[in-house]
């Protein structure tokens, strides 16, 4: 139901001068983008690399404009590796300079006591807070887990991720405040973009991930991994961030038959294209290997899209929306 009441949010944006607030939650482990599977250095040194990496973010709020707040209290989203670009909603906003957000499921919705908790079955099945895979829920008791992190780190001291780590983090008091003072990047004259990095080495930072096992409580390091995002420098503002308006003069697309395509010219800072849906995951990518050229986006449902293209360090540089009929 959210997502169609933003869709048509979307329609009317124009005549309410309203603009598209996007935030974006790019994992970074030491300002390199993140991937799975893919071996990184933590601060002590050790080599690790992760098959999961997942956590809840709630309780956002924006201060915009001398103060003035914008509160979404009622809305939660599940961050993922492949899945950190969110579009928070429509508001008539001009400059936002200040988030506020919770890292975990906030005490209303977890556990049984919540006061507006419910049975982790009767959420629609595309819903946060329902059955998700990797398992973000501990059960009735102990409810939701805040984040959930696991791979392999180096025991050997040899290079090579060899020992099993999981840590599941959950519980009715580790949920975390973060509060960051932000620029915002004014994608078009409709859309603000926020860009926040997401420091996984901070976030890990004190934990001996290749002696720590398997745990999943609220207490020892599953604790202290949650109090890190208070500590630690593990939401920081992003260095693409900016306030000037991104030029889209050099692209244009258009729509055939659930195709999208996308016409580029002199672009040769560009290196790749990702489409996002209005519910801002990543749909699909492709590489941009040339200054001038054509591509296409094939089986794309019907709905709003943004096309973002980006130059080999992760940064913005042109974006562009468009409704597949």
């Amino acid at each position: 139901m959210r997502l169609i009441l933003t869709f048509c949010c979307f329609l009317s944006a124009t005549s309410f001068a309203q603009k598209a607030v996007y935030l974006h939650l790019q994992p970074k482990v030491n300002g390199v983008d993140f991937q799975l599977n893919t071996n990184f250095t933590a601060l002590d040194g050790k080599a690790f690399k992760l098959d999961h990496f997942d956590y809840y973010l709630s309780e956002i709020k924006l201060t915009h404009d001398a103060g003035q707040e914008i509160n979404l209290s009622q809305d939660i989203f599940l961050v993922e590796p492949e899945n950190y670009t969110f579009l928070l909603g429509y508001f008539d906003v001009n400059l936002i300079d200040q988030l506020n957000f919770t890292v975990g499921v906030p005490k209303k919705w977890n556990m049984q006591t919540g006061s507006e908790s419910q049975d982790i079955s009767l959420y629609p099945e595309n819903h946060p807070l329902s059955f998700q895979s990797p398992s973000m829920y501990w059960g009735w008791q102990s409810g939701y887990m805040h984040m959930i992190i696991g791979g392999f780190s180096d025991s050997h001291s040899d290079g090579d991720p060899d020992a099993y780590f999981e840590l599941h983090n959950l519980g009715g008091n580790n949920q975390q405040l973060v509060e960051l003072n932000v620029t915002q990047t004014t994608t078009s004259a409709n859309q603000i973009d926020i860009y926040v990095d997401c420091n996984i080495e901070q976030w890990i930072k004190n934990i001996p991930l290749a002696t720590v096992g398997v745990s999943h409580d609220e207490v020892g390091v599953n604790k202290t991994i949650l109090d890190n995002v208070q500590v630690e420098p593990v939401f920081t503002l992003a260095n693409s961030a900016s306030l000037a308006e991104i030029d889209n003069s050099k692209i244009t697309t258009w729509t055939e038959n659930q195709i999208l395509f996308v016409k580029w010219e002199t672009l040769k800072e560009g290196s790749k294209c990702n489409i996002i849906d209005q519910n801002g995951k990543l749909v699909q990518t492709q590489l941009m290997l040339n200054a001038e050229g054509t591509i296409s986006f094939k089986n794309l449902k019907s709905g709003f899209y943004l096309f973002q293209l980006e130059d080999k360090n992760g940064n913005l540089l042109h974006a562009k929306k468009t409704i597949i009929p």
